[in-house]
């Protein structure tokens, strides 16, 4: 099963909904990118809205990977890269009951609250703005980031092994989920960066019996020029 498709068209995300027959609920995954045309965040929150629960990456923040390869785009002269946004939903204005199972308590939205988002920023935005030099103006272009259901997410700034506890934490929390509301005709929203979509894909399969029944195509963003690394 495809979860990102990048072209020559450019990027598109696959909005996947997953059943199973021994529950009526249905868990919807909503492969998330870290940056984008604002028209694919409203399209993605269009869509978490009319779910009965989100279950959300991180805390209520932006994307400081993002905000760095944003950055690092402009700096080094892409055109295109004024047309882009980074990831910044307000799940708050959703109007849908919203948990993070990385997060601890009940996170506050604010971007300016979190000393390791500068920190990150600081440090991926020379490292962005370098290689996009050194690559030159087609290295964007020889980049493929396709993503499916067996695919093995390789990672630039974070361990496999930090990563493989991340995904844990979010099967663990589907687990409860689906305890706690399999009795239930719901629909709960996965907004997960799209490498964690495999392994969701491959745990609700294995733990659960959920196969997927469709999929919808929704555009990140148009131009072929442009490189994202989820």
């Amino acid at each position: 099963m495809q979860i990102t498709e990048f072209s020559v068209a450019g990027l598109r995300s696959s909005i996947v909904d997953l059943r199973t027959p021994r529950s009526p609920l249905r868990f919807r995954l909503v492969p998330m990118v870290h940056l984008g045309n604002p028209e694919y965040y409203r399209d993605v929150a269009r869509r978490l809205s009319e779910c009965d629960l989100v279950v959300a990456e991180g805390t209520d923040n932006a994307s400081s990977l993002g905000f760095a390869v944003v950055l690092a785009m402009r700096l080094t002269g892409r055109r295109a890269a004024w047309s882009l946004v980074h990831q910044d939903i307000d799940y708050a204005a959703l109007g849908t009951p919203t948990v993070w199972p990385e997060g601890s308590g009940t996170p506050r939205r604010s971007w300016w609250r979190s000393a390791a988002s500068w920190l990150d920023v600081l440090l991926m935005t020379p490292f962005y703005t370098v290689v996009m030099i050194a690559g030159g103006r087609d290295w964007l272009l020889r980049q493929r980031y396709v993503v499916n259901d067996d695919t093995e997410v390789r990672t630039r700034f974070r361990s496999k092994d930090l990563v493989d506890a991340r995904d844990r934490v979010l099967l663990d929390a589907l687990a409860g989920i689906y305890a706690e509301r399999k009795d239930r005709p719901e629909v709960v929203g996965i907004a997960y960066g799209a490498g964690h979509i495999p392994a969701v894909v491959r745990g609700l399969r294995r733990e659960f019996g959920y196969r997927p029944v469709g999929a919808e195509w929704v555009t990140v963003f148009e131009d072929a020029n442009l490189h994202v690394r989820f």
